[in-house]
């Protein structure tokens, strides 16, 4: 069974350039070789409780879309709670190539709502930073196409908001944890309880569509 980081080692890594479309396809087959490559990468392999955090269906998915099985890609779509935030990120940059943008922008914007709920879960607060990279990748080509329409935006970032209200969640929101630092140096999980975890993500749903409404209120504003 693998437990180790999906496949964001080599995806966070690549992070320091802005890919082009093209390479945000190619990221995740040259993971290996780029975490090799970096010497100066900590050692990223779980201990203690971390080894319990299980993203093995996740990279699994990943590791048969970058060797070209698109049929998986219809298999997450039927399935999606089934799978952490980075697959969803993925495919979404997969649909924007292939000319399918607004359904992209919705699995972008739904990838970036769970990612968010999930760090805000961890006590680990350079969880964060994992995020804004995977945004910061991933939305590369998407984030200008959705702010090029507004109403566009408003309209499939509330579809997200509501089809996230009504989903059950399966995946385990820890792997989040292992993007963090503290995956390098520590062996207990810094996690809210999960009694917690509905709280939080209601919570990061109402701050996502006000961050929404005050970026697009900054849009509409009239240039001095």
């Amino acid at each position: 069974m693998k437990l180790y980081p999906l496949l964001l080692c080599g995806l966070l890594a690549a992070c320091s350039t802005t890919p082009t479309s093209e390479e945000t396809n190619k990221a995740a087959t040259n993971t290996e070789a780029e975490t090799t490559q970096d010497n100066a990468t900590p050692d990223m392999t779980p201990k203690g409780e971390f080894t319990q955090i299980d993203v093995t269906q996740s990279q699994q998915a990943m590791d048969a879309i970058t060797s070209g099985n698109g049929d998986m890609i219809n298999d997450i779509l039927q399935q999606p709670n089934e799978y952490a935030p980075p697959v969803l990120y993925l495919i979404s940059a997969i649909m924007f190539d292939n000319e399918y943008q607004d359904q992209a922008t919705f699995w972008f914007y739904a990838a970036q709502l769970r990612a968010r709920s999930d760090a805000n879960k961890s006590g680990d607060n350079t969880t964060h930073a994992a995020v804004s990279q995977l945004n910061k990748r991933f939305g590369v080509n998407i984030a200008p196409y959705s702010m090029s329409n507004p109403e566009r935006l408003k309209a499939i970032v509330s579809q997200v908001l509501e089809w996230d209200s009504e989903q059950t969640r399966n995946y385990d929101p820890r792997w989040v944890a292992l993007q963090g630092q503290d995956v390098t140096t520590k062996t207990k999980v810094n996690f809210a309880p999960q009694e917690k975890w509905q709280e939080i993500n209601a919570l990061t749903r109402s701050q996502f569509r006000q961050g929404l409404e005050q970026a697009l209120a900054k849009i509409k504003q009239p240039a001095n």
